[in-house]
């Protein structure tokens, strides 16, 4: 299932961004007392759960793509912590929705900011995994082919540099 594995990029970045965004319309909803405001956050956290689902799911996928390659490695030391981190996510967005869900139920503004606190570190765990994705990436090269060589490859071979 390797184009599950590819599709994790645009997954995560899908997922992460809703998780945000639907704090954020919550936050700004409770302080404007604005209910649609607070409505898009909750269907946003909705939706950005299944799509952290989704990230979770096509994670492991890419995992079993690059973890042959990187074994032994300090990238894969990373990639451990990755999949650590990315294991707690899950369940801190669904247990965040979960709480949403009642907070909906008892429209209670004691709760709403309790949520909202549970809110604002679950973005800051969100941020944290996608630093350390990032750094696989961009640091250790982990799923990217090596375009820039083959590049340099073809010009050192038409005679250009």
């Amino acid at each position: 299932m390797e184009f599950l594995g590819e599709l994790h990029p645009p997954i995560v970045h899908f997922a992460i961004a809703l998780v945000i965004v639907s704090v954020i319309f919550d936050f700004f909803g409770l302080i404007l007392k604005k209910d649609s405001l607070k409505n898009a956050g909750f269907w946003t956290l909705v939706v950005g759960a299944i799509a952290v689902i989704g990230a979770f799911i096509t994670g492991h996928q890419a995992e079993e793509l690059v973890e042959k390659a990187i074994e032994g490695t300090e990238a894969y030391k990373r990639l451990e912590i990755h999949e650590t981190v990315g294991n707690f996510v899950l369940g801190a967005v669904l247990l965040l929705t979960a709480f949403r869900v009642f907070v909906n139920k008892k429209s209670d503004i004691r709760l709403m900011g309790i949520y909202l606190l549970l809110g604002f570190l679950v973005i800051s765990v969100v941020g944290l995994q996608g630093r350390i994705g990032g750094k696989l990436v961009y640091e250790f090269g982990v799923g990217v082919k090596p375009v820039m060589t083959e590049e340099l490859n073809k010009s050192n071979n038409n005679g250009d540099v």
